[in-house]
């Protein structure tokens, strides 16, 4: 059974999604932050603003799993374009927001 938090994770994935402003408003908890790829800090306001200049993904998630924390909190971890994802969602009046991200790159092996 795929869990309501993997699902939202997934839509946020969607370029149509990403690209919408009120859509990513919905998904995004008001205090939401990441970690990039690169280490740098985004705030809610900068990550949906270059979600909508860049909304595009290049490939499909793989390895997408769901951890339990506690009742209407999630992690959500996956691999997607060489980068190792992990979101954290809670649920709040029945809605699942993303509080917080990171990116980390998957350290090439040899």
């Amino acid at each position: 059974m795929t869990h309501s938090a993997e699902s939202a994770e997934r839509h946020l994935l969607d370029p149509t999604v990403r690209a919408d402003g009120d859509a990513v408003d919905q998904l995004l908890h008001r205090d939401f932050v990441e970690i990039g790829r690169s280490g740098r800090l985004w705030t809610r306001a900068e990550m949906i603003e270059a979600l909508l200049a860049d909304p595009e993904v290049s490939g499909e998630p793989e390895d997408m799993t769901v951890h339990e924390f506690a009742s209407g909190c999630v992690l959500v971890t996956y691999t997607l374009d060489g980068i190792r994802r992990s979101s954290v969602w809670i649920r709040k009046a029945g809605r699942w927001q993303v509080r917080f991200h990171q990116g980390t790159p998957i350290a090439a092996h040899g």
